[in-house]
């Protein structure tokens, strides 16, 4: 492969644990080894260099977007070779580690150099990477559970002594400037939260909070961040740029106990090491710190906004959920979730049904002129259901096809290399009976050479013709799986009458 044809990603990778490390795990550090380690090998230095740096993201997992790009990159040929400081850059979970050193570059042609491990898999071909980088690995993952732990166990100490480890502080609050780790009163913000808590003492309803907020132009939580910048590390799901209060909003703060002076810390926790994802935590195992700050709202009157919520709050949260449009549904216009009702207000009105409630709050025009009722919604669903399964049915039977021919072509090519094989087999038996022949003098020197030189031709072609039928086999023999699965998952739903959560 000529060197301008050949591409070499340089992957940097720094997280928030490597900052307490010091120096040498800096991005400008990394940057600098690989470099340097390029510049000592003519075969990379003369190719085309790229640069993927995932700054502050965990190496546990590969959610990461630089090296989710280089991998997209490598699997489109686009990068034939990753240089990387060590292992652990690369990932910290060895059984994924493994799998991309031990199946996916070798099957690709990718060659994987890591300059502190003295690795380069192209001393492995042919060969596993081996029982030392295996252990590496292994270690980079232990080190990273252990290292986790203990950050963990680290933050859970500093909560319970009252200090704030958390990235944001929430309405109502900022982060101190002079002091680590503390939250002091946002005087604009503080006067919005006791503007609601009054509201909800004198028996408003969350909605009529909302809709009286939004006709004073008050700043949503968002808005005021927005206007103060310092809404980093927060969800932005406003509409053209802008938010409104909305029920949800209010509920949130009315809930939310930190008011009072307290830290309440361990509401979510994650499903597993090494994932994303995350699951809520019982009331019982939350970390409360109280007296961790200046209280917004006294307890007594938190406790007595509680009581006017908590009937209403509590047949929600023993209610089991058997929506199965929950969170799927949002108005086409302002991208709001819409609302389920279910009570009847007129005898019309007694199918279940959806409104776009931002508009009530707003006390504008509906974005949707009227309810939209749930029948209709499930009838355009099993329509598009039904057309999805016939579409991949065809799919499928294109793809049964497809696979057929490439397996009778595969047998073919399999069949032309077996009888390759036992001819060159067959022809170095001839090569060796050639020499007896000439050694019991039935052939004379003359005959001899150019009899071998026929076999020696022929086994050479023969080997570069099993060479190609080889390379095809591997092509084919993978395309051959590229079949549609989609038809088997919705084939069992073909006779549904109503739609379900599956």
């Amino acid at each position: 492969m000529r060197m301008v044809d050949y591409t070499t990603a340089l992957y940097i990778r720094l997280s928030q644990e490597d900052d307490n490390a010091g120096e040498s795990n800096s991005v400008k550090n990394q940057r600098d080894l690989l470099n340097d380690f390029v510049s000592k090998h003519p075969e990379l230095s003369k190719s085309k260099l790229l640069y993927f740096v995932d700054d502050g993201y965990s190496g546990t997992n590969f959610n990461r977007p630089a090296v989710a790009d280089m991998l997209a990159q490598v699997k489109k040929g686009g990068i034939q070779a990753i240089v990387v400081k060590d292992f652990s850059r690369f990932g910290r979970n060895y059984i994924e580690v493994g799998g991309y050193l031990e199946q996916v570059f070798p099957f690709l042609g990718v060659r994987f150099l890591s300059v502190n491990d003295s690795f380069d898999s192209d001393h492995h071909k042919g060969r596993s990477a081996g029982l030392e980088v295996g252990f590496k690995t292994l270690m980079h993952d232990l080190y990273s559970k252990d290292l986790g732990i203990k950050t963990k166990t680290g933050k859970i100490a500093k909560t319970k002594k009252g200090e704030h480890i958390g990235g944001t502080a929430p309405f109502g609050y900022v982060k101190s400037k002079t002091i680590k780790n503390a939250w002091k009163i946002d005087e604009a913000a503080a006067i919005t939260v006791k503007r609601i808590y009054d509201l909800a003492l004198e028996g408003i309803t969350v909605t009529e909070i909302a809709q009286a907020l939004n006709a004073d132009n008050v700043l949503t939580p968002l808005m005021h961040r927005k206007k103060n910048n310092t809404h980093h590390q927060v969800i932005d799901n406003s509409v053209d740029g802008t938010s409104l209060w909305k029920r949800e909003n209010v509920t949130r703060i009315l809930r939310d106990e930190r008011f009072t002076g307290k830290i309440v810390s361990g509401k979510m926790k994650k499903a597993a090491y090494g994932t994303t994802k995350r699951q809520s935590v019982h009331l019982s195992e939350w970390l409360v710190v109280p007296d961790a700050h200046e209280p917004i709202i006294f307890q007594d009157i938190f406790d007595k906004v509680q009581s006017i919520l908590g009937l209403a709050n509590q047949r929600t949260l023993n209610r089991i959920n058997t929506n199965v449009y929950a969170r799927k549904l949002y108005c086409g216009h302002c991208r709001h979730g819409l609302r389920r009702y279910t009570k009847p207000r007129q005898k019309s009105h007694y199918a279940p049904r959806y409104v776009c409630r931002s508009s009530i709050e707003l006390g504008n025009e509906r974005c949707l002129p009227e309810a939209v009722f749930e029948s209709h919604i499930s009838e355009v669903i099993l329509e598009a259901l039904h057309v999805e399964i016939s579409l991949a049915h065809i799919s499928k039977q294109k793809a049964e096809k497809h696979s057929e021919m490439m397996n009778e072509e595969y047998a073919k090519l399999s069949k032309e290399v077996a009888k390759l094989t036992q001819n060159i087999e067959r022809m170095k038996i001839l090569k060796e009976q050639l020499f007896e022949d000439y050694a019991d003098g039935k052939l004379t020197k003359e005959q001899y050479v150019a009899t071998k030189l026929e076999h020696i031709t022929d086994i050479t072609q023969m080997e570069t013709d099993i060479m190609r039928f080889s390379a095809e086999l591997s092509g084919k023999g993978y395309r051959s799986l590229q079949q549609s699965n989609t038809y088997d998952t919705l084939h069992p739903f073909a006779i549904a009458k109503e739609v379900t959560h599956e």
